[in-house]
């Protein structure tokens, strides 16, 4: 009898919360983050034939980490903080 009622107990999980819904941020943080990827991996092979100076390369990697970064922190204080 105690092992049936055991068996019952339901797994409560915590409804995440945050000032904007945080399945849409997590969802357009992965989008983000992999559009971000594919531009630089773009760059990069650009850059290898010499399609594309440099310089640029250099310049969407840093974009790259400032916006992926950026768009975690974003997620993070969402959920943690909102």
């Amino acid at each position: 009898m105690e092992n049936q009622k055991l068996e019952q107990v339901a797994k409560i999980k915590p409804k995440p919360r945050g000032v904007v819904n945080p399945n849409l941020v997590r969802g357009i943080a992965f989008v983000i983050i992999t559009i971000s990827l594919v531009v630089c991996t773009v760059l990069c092979i650009l850059a290898i034939w010499q399609f594309t100076e440099s310089d640029a390369v250099w310049r969407a990697i840093a974009t790259f980490i400032v916006v992926s970064v950026a768009t975690g922190v974003f997620t993070f204080v969402n959920e943690r903080l909102g």
